[in-house]
């Protein structure tokens, strides 16, 4: 009786208008937004293959230690055509050097562009197809006893359980076809892109990502099944389901912002500049003691020849010196160099207190938003895609990881920064002649570590699964009190 309850319901809803209508605009829009999103990917990917590439030339130039300064790339992630997430809003480089901890450059300065969301596959479905889950379940119920079918189908052996299973086996079946359908045309658009090739843990994420889609789409055609059994008209179910569907996908994710930011406030800027002037006198008193303890003092006089630009990265390097300058030169780096790499750590907690404090608005606003399946189930999308805030602050802790093999391979090399070849690739020879115009050869850096990032499936797993679980808890919920509400409904 179950299935012939769905089977009829189902044709029903198919033949309806507002099935037609929600499948043929979710087709049209995954037509025009998807190739517009996958030419983006492509071009990003174009620039970041060229940006590799260019890093890895100019490894070849470098010519001093200083100098050994590679940039970091964030590489794009092709799903971000599904749910593109901050992967446009958040940096996409950033530079290695031995005093400073690697910032992300190039993050956008607009802060309203969050405001905006980008028309990608999870939007798509989000907004279109959870406004047809509702319509496809508001008169379920209410529309059956408006009809006063209900009340026959009722009278009979019929249970009230088999009524409500059949109908929610038919809506799920209903909105199969259009999610399929969206991610189906969605893959066969960015299939056919030259450069786009999902790996097998991106064909992986794909398939939760459709899951995902399937349980958010379930969970807001059990809230429009439970208001089609709580009111007695159709119409009035419609209206508490659209008003509640407005709460979840506007009023909560703005209002969960709003509390946030003001529960966790930003760190002054006064403040901030004023711990970072105590640390350069920290820094100031560091030196001093540290030129004591050598027992050495700086000499008068000195000269030196510049090569401009050509020691890689674009940065010049000293190409001859004479005794003098030698002296000063090695004292100084012996003395500075040590204690700016011991506080650029806390240059960087200094400097970016007020981006962890964004970070720490972000996560409570976010906490703050699951009561909404609709904020679920865009983390989940962005998660899987790789495109939220996690996975970049992941990569950035990789960077500054790779940071510091990279000054300990520095330091290695140059006796503790004591060497010559830290600034400048002359000889003592040379040293003597004076200037020297030819160029100097490149430093052999075969064994310099290489930057390695991949966000592994297993963390991907950890961080969508409460989500995912709470979207699910959410549509047993609906469910349940549909049940409860079914089971005392008047058909009268």
């Amino acid at each position: 009786m179950i299935w012939k309850i769905a089977s009829k319901d189902f044709l029903l809803n198919v033949m309806t208008f507002k099935f037609a209508v929600g499948t043929a605009l979710c087709i049209i829009l995954i037509g025009v937004f998807v190739p517009v999103l996958a030419q983006a990917y492509q071009e990003r990917l174009k620039t970041y293959s060229a940006n590799v590439a260019y890093n890895e030339g100019e490894l070849h130039n470098v010519t001093v230690y200083k100098n050994v300064t590679p940039t970091i790339y964030r590489q794009p992630s092709v799903l971000a055509v599904f749910a593109e997430g901050c992967e446009r809003q958040l940096g996409d480089s950033a530079t290695i050097e031995y005093d400073q901890i690697p910032e992300i450059s190039a993050a956008a300065a607009n802060h309203y562009l969050s405001i905006f969301s980008v028309f990608d596959t999870a939007l798509i479905l989000k907004i279109v197809m959870s406004v047809l889950a509702l319509l496809v379940a508001y008169d379920a119920i209410s529309g059956e006893r408006e009809h006063g079918t209900l009340k026959l189908v009722l009278s009979g052996t019929v249970a009230r359980y088999q009524v409500l299973a059949g109908k929610l086996l038919a809506g799920l079946l209903v909105l199969v076809v259009p999610v399929a359908v969206a991610f189906l045309l969605g893959l066969i658009i960015v299939q056919s892109f030259p450069m786009v090739h999902l790996t097998a843990s991106e064909w992986v994420r794909v398939g939760l990502m459709f899951l995902a889609s399937l349980v958010f789409m379930a969970t807001m055609y059990n809230m429009g099944l439970l208001f089609s059994c709580l009111a007695r008209r159709s119409a009035v179910s419609l209206v508490l389901g659209l008003f509640l569907w407005i709460i979840f996908v506007l009023v909560v994710p703005n209002a969960s912002v709003y509390l946030a930011t003001h529960a966790v406030p930003l760190e002054s800027e006064d403040k901030v500049n004023e711990q970072i002037a105590a640390l350069r006198r920290e820094i100031q008193r560091e030196y001093t003691v540290a030129l004591k303890e050598t027992g050495e003092s700086f000499q008068g006089g000195g000269s030196r020849n510049d090569m401009p630009g050509k020691g890689g990265f674009g940065r010049g390097y000293i190409r001859s010196c004479d005794e003098t300058f030698m002296h000063n030169k090695l004292l100084e780096q012996r003395v500075t160099v040590p204690v700016d790499v011991k506080y650029a750590e806390k240059r960087w907690e200094i400097r970016y207190s007020r981006l962890r404090s964004l970070f720490e608005q972000k996560r409570l606003a976010d906490n703050l938003a699951r009561v909404s399946p609709v904020c679920l189930y865009e983390n989940v999308m962005s998660v899987l895609a790789a495109t939220d805030m996690a996975s970049f602050r992941r990569f950035i802790d990789a960077v500054k990881t790779y940071r510091a093999d990279v000054v300990e391979y520095v330091r290695m090399r140059t006796d503790n920064f004591a060497a010559a070849s830290f600034f400048t690739p002359c000889t003592e020879e040379e040293m003597k002649q004076g200037d020297v115009n030819s160029d100097a050869p490149p430093l052999a850096l075969d064994d310099l570590p290489r930057f390695r990032y991949e966000a592994g499936m297993a963390g991907v797993l950890r961080r969508v699964l409460p989500d995912l679980a709470l979207l699910v808890l959410a549509n047993l919920l609906f469910f349940g009190a549909a049940v409860a509400a079914f089971l005392r409904y008047d058909v009268r």
